[in-house]
């Protein structure tokens, strides 16, 4: 039966699929904070997730960029601890999001 579904074109290897076909923040971690000015948390974590980019949901040595709002707490406190994450605002994300080449 499996060399049938074989010789129908049926794929019988397993093989990992990206999905996301790459961008220009591939690679790159983001966690949104507090209130944003313009936009919704879902809204930039889509921008970000559609040039590449993966959404992280707590502060980590992982985490590259923490996008902070209004009220951000106890996540700005912990990225601000760790030294090693980008702390950005709204505004620097979104010069990032429209930029052709972020130079990472």
């Amino acid at each position: 039966m499996l060399q049938e579904l074989e010789e129908m074109g049926i794929e019988m290897n397993n093989s990992i699929k990206q999905m996301h076909g790459g961008g220009e923040l591939e690679g790159v971690t983001f966690l949104f904070t507090g209130t944003l000015p313009t936009l919704k948390r879902s809204e930039a974590e889509e921008m970000a997730e559609a040039k590449g980019g993966k959404i992280l949901g707590g502060v980590s040595a992982k985490l590259n960029y923490l996008v902070v709002g209004e009220d951000a707490g106890s996540k700005l406190d912990k990225a601000k601890k760790l030294n090693t994450i980008k702390i950005i605002s709204e505004a620097e994300f979104l010069k990032m999001i429209a930029s052709e080449n972020t130079g990472s």
